[in-house]
């Protein structure tokens, strides 16, 4: 185990990193290919003609990553007056191309040293989100396993930024995979206890990262779904709703998936929330409930009923849901693409992300909090208890009817549900 390694065999590994080969680089393909950590600057290298001594324990790093956690790695040992990660080509970048391109792994992450002068603990390296596609999503990742192992003083593109011919920027540039350059000050990484702490973390971003990806990789059809709610809307079920608590972490809802009344007026249904509750079960698991039969309650507006009883008391649970979602289908006619509301307390740094999410799916015409009285107490978010995140999306139905929308909200869904995969 990685906790019985003692810093005399730091010391020696560290050593033997430092002696080289005879070979320009060594390759070490472990039992997971869907990580490749690089460490371009375990020898010495030549910067325009100038001696650039090897940064210490960057190899280290990506060694106990292999043996432990059973990583590929990648790792310069020779001197070849060249520096990998400098120069525009270099025999080590050409073979770290060849690599992605066989096993076209989910990142890359290139590990270096700076200078113990330096401020901070982790300067981590993106180009500005260019090496990562602008998949922020995946740095506040990183920076959250990071600090769950009290590494605080983390910065981001400064004083190092990963420039255009970096291992990083080269990979996501010409290979069109994420990459991150990951800078450990040499004194905090020198002691045995923070170089622990940076590999421990380092394994708990990446499988992270996997789970997330099972969400966010799969293609959902959009075919599919209408089928779905095809039969969901022309269908009425014995129960006035349907629920599947298998999996508590994600709670996804949808009071109004069937018509009801609301102040003396028939509220019509709205299936697509519901037959986004029955995809999302069937291709991931999560727990859903969702209403399946037209009838005079609603489930939402209504302070008490059996609906909000058995979310409470059967589906959520405190110490495990992350994510509590409810979704609803907005009338057409409002300019809104997406209304977003949230309790009073909720966690600003993830609704940035939600934001960028929106964003990024080209979903812009968005509300906080507003149309709707965002305090009203019947409001689920609102009853819900816990420090699970509460959320409640409306998205706009012009979107829903539409194949090419439909897709974009079914994106920002898988998206922003991984956020709270860990």
């Amino acid at each position: 185990m990685l906790n019985t390694i003692s810093k005399k065999e730091i010391e020696a590994l560290n050593e033997q990193i430092i002696a080289g080969t005879d070979n320009s680089f060594e390759f070490e393909k472990g039992r997971f290919t869907d990580v490749i950590i690089s460490a371009p600057h375990t020898a010495n290298q030549r910067r325009e003609g100038k001696l650039k001594y090897m940064e210490p324990y960057s190899g280290v790093v990506a060694k106990l990553l292999n043996k432990y956690y059973g990583y590929t790695i990648l790792y310069k040992s020779k001197d070849c007056n060249d520096d990998a990660n400098y120069d525009k080509t270099s025999p080590y970048k050409e073979f770290l191309y060849e690599k992605c391109k066989e096993f076209k792994p989910l990142i890359v992450l290139d590990l270096h040293c700076l200078s113990k002068e330096k401020d901070c603990q982790i300067n981590l390296g993106t180009n500005y989100g260019a090496t990562l596609n602008d998949d922020t999503e995946i740095l506040n990742d990183l920076i959250f396993n990071l600090k769950k192992f009290n590494i605080k003083n983390i910065s981001t593109d400064h004083p190092f930024f990963a420039t255009d011919y970096t291992i990083a920027s080269s990979i996501s540039r010409d290979i069109k995979i994420k990459a991150i350059q990951i800078e450990m000050n040499t004194g905090f990484i020198s002691k045995r206890k923070n170089i622990l702490k940076v590999i421990k973390a380092i394994h708990a971003f990446c499988q992270s990262l996997r789970r997330k990806n099972v969400v966010r990789s799969r293609k959902l059809s959009i075919e599919k779904l209408r089928d779905i709610d095809k039969r969901f809307y022309n269908y009425q079920s014995l129960n006035d709703f349907e629920y599947v608590a298998d999996e508590p972490r994600i709670v996804l809802s949808a009071p109004h998936a069937k018509a009801s009344y609301l102040n003396q007026k028939i509220k019509a249904s709205e299936s697509m929330s519901g037959s986004i509750c029955k995809l999302f079960f069937k291709e991931f698991g999560f727990s859903v409930i969702y209403k399946s039969k037209d009838n005079d309650i609603d489930y939402f507006n209504t302070p008490k009923n059996e609906y909000k009883n058995i979310l409470f008391k059967k589906i959520i649970k405190s110490n495990k849901t992350k994510l509590f979602l409810e979704i609803h289908i907005l009338n057409e006619n409002r300019i809104q693409d997406v209304t977003i509301f949230l309790p009073k307390k909720y966690d600003h740094d993830t609704l940035y992300q939600i934001i960028n999410i929106l964003n990024n799916n080209h979903l812009e015409l968005f509300s906080i909090n507003s149309i709707f009285d965002s305090t009203k107490k019947t409001r689920t978010i609102n009853q819900v208890r816990g420090k699970c995140f509460k959320l409640q999306l409306c998205f706009n139905y012009r979107l829903v009817k539409d194949d090419k929308s439909l897709k974009r909200v079914i994106a920002a869904l898988k998206n922003i549900i991984s956020l709270f995969i860990e």
